[in-house]
């Protein structure tokens, strides 16, 4: 990361509190913390559950860690009469407020977006809920594996036969994703219309079933009787060499010719079965197999070499540990390790877009639960 002068975030001078727990709502208020929003994390005397997560370091959890940086942590009980007139304070100094409790929840408490917009009526309001504000599964509980059987995502990994899990949080990131984007959105629109706020309802079901289904429902999107269906595509085939795995795609003629001979599988040019693009995507497989047999014997950085060399579209697949020393990922510092005097050597991911005249700096850790809590409620008293 670049020592030059630092200039300010996108979202400087706006800003967010956050009602979170988990990961959906805190990710998108640490997108917008690292884009220089001014983010409060609200919280209750036992914290956000996430803390509670491991592996700790001097009692801090690393999951926790990875999705609350430059926050500020204010603990607020709001059962409390008092504390609850302190985050209604708190909203009514907010550009956004973000939250993920149940729906009906929040209302319960009084923080409703149809009472808040009485006193900030140019607030962004942004509900993240795992089925939606209606509906029949309103009430349920929604954890990011139970929407990823739900939307069919299992069986598209599993090829159609055994379900297959992603072990990736992938529903929580996806919608904090397009909530963040979303939040955006609604800030541009109000300063094209007069600062008028407005609401935004983001769901878990919604956003995944975007997310993960926008490149697999190909047999679903021409609705007129008789359109042609085709088998899903089977592109994904690690192949084993003599120190590791590779994974490659073939999609020209040119590229599978190079790919035999790379492979020392000449012969495979005169197979039948892998003439066309569409013979060899249907026999995607059995293709990289029979490649494979001679992969084997080879060593992957060699591979590699002649793969670049003849424009072959082939990678290692790594451990994390040979991820972090890939020097690609190194040049484009997709992670980023910096000192903290609290917890020492702290390594999180990087933001991933960079901004010609913005600064997105992440070197920041996430706070202890309350740290901030005198120090934002007493500002908070001195500007009201």
């Amino acid at each position: 990361m670049s020592d030059a002068p630092k200039m300010s975030g996108p979202c400087s001078g706006f800003r967010v509190v956050e009602f979170g727990s988990m990961i959906s709502a805190p990710l998108t208020g640490q997108i917008l913390a690292d884009m220089g929003a001014d983010v409060i994390k609200v919280e209750p005397a036992e914290g956000d559950p996430m803390r509670n997560v491991g592996p700790f370091h001097k009692g801090m959890g690393a999951l926790f860690m990875a999705v609350n940086r430059h926050k500020k942590s204010v603990v607020l009980n709001l059962k409390e009469s008092a504390d609850l007139t302190v985050a209604r304070d708190l909203i009514n100094s907010a550009d956004v407020l973000v939250h993920n409790f149940r729906p009906g929840v929040i209302e319960r408490l009084g923080l409703g977006h149809e009472e808040l917009k009485k006193s900030n009526p140019s607030l962004i309001y942004a509900s993240i809920s795992g089925f939606g504000p209606s509906g029949p599964y309103v009430s349920k509980p929604a954890y990011d594996h139970v929407l990823q059987g739900m939307t069919g995502v299992m069986y598209a990994q599993g090829r159609g036969l055994e379900p297959q899990p992603i072990r990736n949080l992938l529903v929580d990131k996806s919608t904090a994703t397009v909530t963040a984007s979303a939040i955006l959105g609604a800030l541009l629109s109000r300063e094209r219309n007069g600062g008028e706020g407005q609401r935004i309802d983001a769901s878990l079901l919604n956003a995944f079933s975007w997310f993960g289904l926008t490149d697999n429902i190909g047999n679903f999107t021409f609705r007129t009787p008789g359109a042609q269906t085709t088998p899903p595509l089977d592109t994904h085939h690690p192949v084993p060499v003599a120190d590791g795995w590779i994974i490659g795609h073939i999609q020209t003629d040119a590229q599978f010719v190079s790919a035999c001979r790379l492979f020392e599988r000449e012969d495979l040019l005169e197979d039948e079965d892998y003439r066309t693009s569409p013979q060899r995507i249907a026999k995607n497989g059995d293709m990289w197999r029979e490649l494979g047999r001679e992969a084997v014997k080879m060593k992957r950085g060699d591979i590699l070499k002649r793969a670049e060399a003849v424009s072959v579209a082939l990678g290692p697949i790594y451990t994390l540990d040979e991820f972090f020393e890939d020097p690609q990922v190194r040049n484009n510092e997709v992670f980023v390790d910096f000192e903290d005097a609290e917890f020492g050597v702290i390594r999180q991911m990087n933001f991933p877009v960079s901004f010609e005249k913005s600064t997105i700096d992440v070197r920041a850790r996430a706070p202890l639960l309350g740290e901030h809590t005198e120090q934002v409620l007493m500002n908070l008293s001195i500007a009201t």
